[in-house]
């Protein structure tokens, strides 16, 4: 592991840091090649129904069911090696991938096989997060989850673009081939991954059970569950304010064409607000900044109700998302209040935590929209987000972990088995 350092860390210590390279490229090569394949499944399975419902479905088909996963197998991350894990996730990617492509399956079948594949993927993902915190520390550390939350918005961006060209020009076969593709290389990328050993130290087998009581007592702890909170509402409300963003521009004047460039505001402004605050903020203005930088992503949202012209709405989608790097002046307290022996089940409870704000946030939004407008919605969003910056925004400034914290965390996993 590489030790701390005091001051700012830069991209090029980074970059140095064994291992940290293959990370970032795994993360890459998964978030495109599972956002073309989504692509490609949805426009396959509209293409042979005609139904937008099923459609959706399909879309909806990579990402609920690592809700299941999420709630029931993280705990293994903590079980096998990292590495183990990542060569599964990469390898039953590419299987599905290439099975729709080549197996002729019906949509049906294919939504299937990708929903079953979704179930195991917050496993490999929760064990990449926790390796990411051995591999780096301190300002280090806090900088790679910057670079990763950067990787994740361009990613997103690059798998839509290159699964749009790929089913035009060479249909949905194709691209289906091409993610499965990707995720041989990522797989090699994997191979490039130091081998570090099992933290967890129990003798006892794994059980069904381990994962939801872990996940219990994670939120029973007060400061990690203070943490979580905090990290899953603003995306949750956003996300809703996202989704209304075609409704609102229906609201405006009934064109379509801006929407796009509209819906690229959010990962825009989610890009430059993480490298600004992870590369240019110190430790302590990133935690002195959380709350400030919480109340920013709901405030601009705010004057949405009055519909300000396209340049200032677009401002206000790419403010808000830039807000999100909140979360970066916190990453430090959450890796004090988990013990390094449960840092896969922490973060795989963060992800399905993200994964159910994604279809929660846009239901609710779109309820509300229905009786006051997706305007007025956005608005009262942005109200919700600055309530919760009030409530959740502010760091502890008391010793996050203390021995008996400590004891409180780690006291379910010694007798999990019993009743």
């Amino acid at each position: 592991m590489t030790p701390a350092k005091t001051g700012t860390a830069t991209y090029a210590e980074l970059l140095r840091t064994r291992g940290v390279v293959s990370v970032l490229s795994l993360a890459l090569t998964l978030i495109v090649g599972t956002s073309l394949q989504i692509f490609a499944l949805s426009v396959y399975v509209f293409a042979e129904t005609g139904s937008a419902l099923w459609s959706s479905i399909a879309f909806a088909a990579g990402f609920l069911p690592q809700l299941l996963g999420g709630t029931l197998l993280t705990s293994l991350a903590d079980r096998f090696p990292a590495r183990t894990l990542l060569v599964s996730g990469a390898v039953v990617r590419a299987i599905s991938a290439f099975l729709i492509a080549f197996g002729g399956l019906s949509p049906l079948a294919a939504i299937g096989v990708v929903a079953v594949v979704a179930v195991w993927q917050p496993v490999p993902l929760a064990a990449q997060s926790a390796l990411l915190t051995r591999l780096l520390t301190g300002d280090r550390y806090v900088l790679g989850r910057s670079v990763m939350s950067l990787i994740s918005s361009g990613a997103q961006l690059l798998g839509l673009a290159l699964g749009g060209a790929a089913v035009q020009w060479l249909g949905t076969s194709a691209a289906f081939a091409a993610a499965g593709a990707l995720q041989i290389v990522g797989l090699l990328t994997v191979l490039a991954i130091p081998a570090t050993p099992v933290v967890f130290t129990a003798a006892r087998r794994w059980h069904l059970q381990e994962t939801w009581r872990g996940n219990l007592e994670l939120l029973r702890a007060h400061h990690v569950r203070r943490l979580l909170l905090s990290w899953w509402l603003a995306p949750t409300l956003l996300v809703g304010a996202e989704a209304l963003v075609v409704a609102y521009m229906g609201e405006r004047d009934g064109s379509a064409g801006p929407t796009g460039l509209l819906l690229a505001a959010f990962p825009a402004g989610a890009a430059v607000g993480n490298l600004v605050v992870g590369r240019l903020f110190p430790a302590p203005l990133q935690e002195r900044a959380t709350p400030w930088l919480f109340a920013l992503v709901g405030l601009p949202l705010l004057p949405l109700a009055l519909h300000p012209p396209l340049v200032a709405t677009w401002v206000c989608f790419a403010l808000s998302s830039a807000g999100m790097a909140y979360q970066l002046g916190g990453q430090r307290a959450f890796l004090a209040a988990v013990p390094e022996d449960r840092r896969g089940l922490a973060f795989g409870l963060y992800g399905t935590g993200l994964m159910g704000g994604q279809g929660i946030g846009p239901v609710l939004a779109g309820v509300t929209a229905d009786l006051l407008g997706a305007g007025t919605t956005m608005t009262v969003l942005g109200i919700a987000i600055l309530a919760a910056a009030a409530r959740y925004g502010p760091l502890p400034r008391t010793p996050i972990v203390s021995a008996e914290a400590t004891d409180q965390v780690k006291a379910p996993y010694r007798d999990a088995g019993s009743p």
